[in-house]
């Protein structure tokens, strides 16, 4: 039997905003709580009921994604799709190169994505308003936290979207970084669907569900390499074509073979027959405008006020997932806040508070830790206090030291009484005994590399 729905995650990024952690490591392996950055994801489809997804990964990435995951016990069959990471590729090309795989209509889950509000509406709505799209909107999520290194300023990304009022339908997606003062919307938007909303406090959390002609107008269409920058505006621009434009196919079979189909004229791809122009018309879910193309339905599901949404696409955003981790871990995977500590840790201090621990870590006694995330093989030394930081795999902190919001990557070493606050230090570094340092990165490179 065929799924309704085939699952696709994308973690092929190469995270270019944060290389000073990840040093040549995957990103969706990256950190948050016990688990890697995937695993979130994975996990939520897995909730929903999906038994198989499509992981779109680098290939030279996929045996260290795919071992890292297999320590997870997670139940959802995984099958890789690996790409070339000689250049840059967006999503939109991802998927294009993945096209032989797509059989049915997709959902569409970015690695770092982690939020606390369930699919099934979204699935719904794509399914009682035949929509060529539904995508997810989350609240803005503030970064209260200071970011470890060099004081940096970080720009939260703002992105508009003009929603009608009615009826949640998606009649204008962007960046605000795109409009210098005003933003000005074409007239025949407010005509055709009245009250409008402009919304500047959602993100996108990059959850979507699309119809599988719109992939397969995608694959006729080399000049789209992004999904939300890209292809999704550019779908939501053409349903706004009055029905006048748009042509009814008759319900009477035409052969496609031997038919060359202009890219450019989507409308030619979209299944819409008269018999279906009859159901949409006696809906009792259309809600619509008669002048809005009824061929191309975009709309948007937009998760209350209080609802918990981040991607994990910052330095910043890594470090507020990891500090808030613990409070949504059981909303988000349905897990109690104790499967955060692995089972093979070797924990003996009776000091530890909202942290994560992971496989082979060893804490030893006489030692204060809270709001942290501790890696695998990580060993704490005797006498230490760390508080709100991220300490990756293999680190090992000698006795007497203290760490304040800082992140420590891989196989690195803090030696006996050293004072940390506010610093990122780079990978098989070793910190020197009884330093003292504040805002700074350490690393090995030659140089400092911007954060």
């Amino acid at each position: 039997m065929v799924a309704e729905f085939q699952a696709v995650v994308f973690a092929a990024g190469k995270g270019s905003r944060f290389p000073e952690i990840l040093e040549g490591r995957p990103k969706c392996l990256l950190p948050i709580g016990s688990y890697p950055l995937i695993w979130y994801p994975l996990k939520i489809l897995q909730r929903h009921g999906f038994t198989d997804v499509i992981v779109i990964a680098l290939e030279h990435e996929k045996s260290e994604i795919q071992q890292r995951l297999e320590k997870t016990q997670l139940r959802i069959k995984i099958d890789f799709c690996t790409i070339s990471g000689e250049s840059d590729i967006g999503t939109a090309d991802a998927l294009r190169l993945i096209s032989d795989r797509i059989r049915t209509d997709v959902v569409l889950v970015s690695c770092d994505t982690i939020v606390e509000f369930s699919l099934y509406p979204v699935l719904k709505q794509f399914r009682e308003l035949d929509a060529s799209f539904v995508s997810l909107l989350v609240p803005n999520c503030a970064y209260n936290v200071s970011v470890p290194g060099p004081k940096t300023k970080y720009k939260l990304e703002q992105d508009l979207f003009g929603i009608c009022a009615s009826s949640n339908r998606l009649i204008f997606m962007g960046s605000a970084s795109d409009f210098e003062q005003d933003l000005k919307l074409p007239g025949y938007l407010l005509r055709q669907n009245g009250k409008v909303d402009i919304r500047s406090g959602l993100q996108d959390a990059h959850i979507y569900v699309i119809k599988k002609w719109v992939l397969d107008f995608l694959e006729m269409s080399p000049n789209y390499s992004t999904l939300k920058g890209e292809l999704l505006p550019f779908i939501v621009k053409k349903q706004m074509l009055t029905n006048s434009n748009t042509q009814v196919q008759s319900d009477k079979p035409v052969s496609e073979v031997n038919v060359k189909i202009n890219a450019k004229d989507i409308n030619q791809l979209t299944p819409y027959t008269a018999m279906d122009k009859k159901i949409f018309d006696s809906s009792i879910f259309n809600k619509e405008p008669p002048s809005m193309n009824e061929q191309i339905r975009c709309y948007v599901v937009v998760a209350p006020d209080n609802t918990f949404g981040i991607r994990v696409n910052t330095l910043a955003a890594f470090c507020s997932a990891n500090r808030q981790i613990y409070k949504i871990f059981q909303s988000v995977t349905d897990l109690p806040e104790t499967a955060l500590i692995a089972p093979s840790s070797d924990i003996k201090s009776k000091q530890i508070t909202s942290t994560a621990v992971s496989d082979q870590a060893v804490v030893m006694e006489k030692t204060s830790i809270s709001s942290t995330t501790i890696g695998a093989n990580c060993t704490i030394n005797s006498k230490v206090k760390i508080t709100n930081s991220i300490l990756m795999d293999y680190v090992t902190i000698g006795e007497n030291v203290t760490i304040e919001n800082c992140i420590v990557c891989e196989k690195s070493n803090i030696k006996s009484g050293s004072t940390l606050r506010n610093c990122l230090v780079g990978s098989n570094y070793t910190v020197p005994n009884n330093t003292i340092k504040e805002n700074q990165h350490l690393s090995n490179s030659d140089g400092f590399m911007e954060i």
